[in-house]
């Protein structure tokens, strides 16, 4: 018996989409299949941990934006109040990286908007960890990171 054409299109979409979201999270989701919220977020100790969370339970796709404001929140409270007005310059210049990598149009579909927040996050981590250790005088090492499909 031959499949309907919708329902393998239908199946073939929630592949493409589901498949690599699932794989890229090395953790696994605290909350197993259920959706993690903005509180759950906040609710995390720290900034790493916040990241850790939002990326293991990443949706992928435009709902993410709303799980990395307070990932962004928690992170940026480490380290923007000791950067230097060029040292803040540069990390406003890589976050524009991430959004020239990762364009946020609507032609592109909201899989950017999911891989856009990924990247400003792992800049804002690495900037963390950076003031963590003591590390900001000088500019922390990042590359904009690959985000898979």
């Amino acid at each position: 018996m031959k499949m309907p054409v919708y329902l393998v299109r239908c199946m073939a979409i929630i592949a493409v989409v589901a498949i690599p979201v699932m794989a890229m999270s090395a953790e696994k989701c605290p909350k197993g299949d259920a959706p993690i919220d903005s509180e759950d977020v906040r609710a995390a100790h720290g900034c790493l941990a916040a990241h850790k969370l939002h990326a293991a339970c990443a949706w992928g796709s435009s709902g993410d934006a709303f799980l990395s404001e307070p990932v962004l929140d928690k992170c940026e409270a480490g380290f923007l109040p000791h950067l230097t007005a060029a040292q803040k310059r540069i990390y406003e210049a890589r976050r524009a990286r991430c959004s020239d990598r990762y364009p946020t149009d609507q032609n592109l579909g909201t899989i950017q908007i999911y891989k856009f927040s990924m990247c400003a996050e792992d800049l804002a981590a690495t900037y963390f960890k950076a003031a963590a250790k003591g590390r900001l005088r000088q500019t922390p090492r990042w590359r904009v990171p690959h985000i898979s499909d």
